[in-house]
């Protein structure tokens, strides 16, 4: 007795990779339970497939929910030429100004140009320092960074920043 899928292995063999695919064609005929599953996108577009409740802006029984705070873009990392603590004009309080590297300052500006009106987080070192909103585009990739600092914690944020120490994002945060 012979089986069907050495048979046509043999036949096949002589024609080389051809006959490879040949083969390989032939068993997914013969045995479908080997052939591949439907993509993701036909098993949605079927309905068979529901995301899973883990994902965002789904709740546990798979309905929309709430959006949630995480952006839908990657966060911006940004690189920057030189960090200052000073004191702001007016307030006099302590700030830390950076000045950014001109190619995170062109898409900083980009970012702050396309996204007016909504907030922007600013984290270092991945906390929070500020959740400022948007109001107009920043260009000339200088940024003041306020708050409820020292000007001791201004300077060492700042010698932090300018020996490369400290890893600075931007990220928008979802309505």
């Amino acid at each position: 007795m012979r089986y069907p899928m050495i048979e046509i292995a043999m036949r096949c063999k002589k024609a080389g990779l051809f006959g490879l695919f040949l083969w390989a064609a032939a068993i997914g005929a013969i045995a479908p339970g080997m052939t591949q599953t439907p993509s993701l996108l036909e098993q949605l577009k079927k309905g068979e497939l529901l995301p899973p409740p883990s994902l965002p802006g789904r709740s546990e029984n798979g309905e929309p929910s709430s959006p949630s705070r995480k952006s839908q873009i990657p966060p911006l990392r940004i690189q920057l030429q030189k960090a200052e603590a000073t004191f702001a004009t007016g307030s006099n309080e302590p700030v830390v100004v950076i000045t950014m590297a001109p190619r995170s300052g062109r898409l900083f500006h980009e970012l702050t140009l396309n996204n007016i009106g909504r907030r922007l987080v600013l984290r270092i070192d991945g906390m929070i320092a500020t959740e400022p909103i948007i109001r107009e585009a920043i260009a000339g990739g200088v940024v003041q960074i306020s708050g409820d600092m020292t000007i001791t914690d201004a300077a060492d944020l700042a010698e932090r920043l300018n020996r490369g120490v400290a890893k600075i994002e931007v990220e928008l945060v979802a309505d």
